[in-house]
């Protein structure tokens, strides 16, 4: 055997071949045409140092030294399989992560029956800290803003509305909630009514359940306000804060199955609700 390399590639065209008894038959298993195909046996029987087939005017004999090459790559080609079967099985039990700020979270979690599926695990994080794609601190992210990392692709999923709610006794009083969180939202409550804030909180969540209780008006997201019996629209939507809204995920995970299924689900969710979200009930 000479000093060149095989070549793995060359070695699953010659299993096609060998397989296949002749040039006609490989081109159809590989897609490569019959010429190109030919030229590729021809380096590899130089690179290998020995004849490694009959050519037959009806097709392709292998010789000895054909049969034992012919051999040992399909042991090769076996090992690979295992192990990309191995790196399939461990990608199809990977969980998939959903970042998300806390009332697009709550949404999610109240709809989790149209997400989740039996062979999918998902692990759920709510932050208003938009947690890292490039660098895989989450799988999927929901985002107020288009990302603009080149290995990252979204998708917008419609337009998000904020207004503020109240309990119907008190939606007329100047009584405010804030949240100490800073988000849009919250900053504009403290921009706009913070002399009139009653009861200032660390959770966004704690907005709506004091909100229900009568204790004062909450900004909300109108996709969350809007589906609360005990509420009600107190104001106009706040145009300041409606944006839009995006799906993100890194450009080399979007297309792992289970991932793919997530992100069909979610879209499809947040798509059938876009009016909701945008305020228009």
């Amino acid at each position: 055997m000479n000093e060149t390399k095989l070549n793995w590639a060359d070695l699953q065209l010659f299993i096609a071949v060998a397989r296949g008894r002749g040039l006609a038959a490989g081109a159809r298993i590989t897609g490569m045409s019959a010429p190109s195909l030919g030229r590729h046996m021809a380096d590899l029987e130089r690179s290998y140092g020995e004849t490694l087939f009959r050519r037959l005017p009806r097709g392709y004999e292998l010789t000895a030294a054909g049969e034992e090459l012919l051999q040992q790559a399909v042991e090769v080609e076996e090992r690979v399989l295992n192990i990309e079967r191995r790196r399939d099985n461990r990608r199809a039990t990977l969980p998939v992560h959903i970042s998300a700020g806390t009332w697009t979270m709550l949404f999610l979690a109240g709809h989790i029956g149209d997400i989740r599926s039996d062979d999918t695990r998902l692990v759920l994080h709510s932050s208003e800290q938009p947690h890292d794609i490039s660098r895989r601190e989450t799988t999927i992210g929901i985002r107020n803003a288009r990302p603009d990392e080149p290995a990252l692709v979204a998708r917008k999923t419609g337009h998000v509305a904020f207004a503020p709610y109240a309990t119907p006794a008190i939606a007329k009083e100047s009584k405010w909630l804030a949240s100490s969180v800073e988000t849009p939202s919250a900053n504009w409550v403290r921009s706009h009514r913070g002399r009139q804030v009653v009861m200032e909180v660390s959770n966004p969540r704690s907005l709506l359940d004091l909100a229900k209780q009568g204790v004062g008006q909450a900004v909300l997201p109108c996709f969350i306000g809007e589906c609360e019996a005990a509420l009600v629209r107190s104001g106009e939507i706040i145009d300041e804060l409606t944006g839009d809204q995006w799906l993100v995920v890194h450009g080399e995970d979007r297309n792992q199955p289970q991932v793919r299924r997530t992100i069909n689900a979610i879209t499809k969710l947040l798509v059938a609700n876009a009016g909701l979200f945008a305020g228009k009930g």
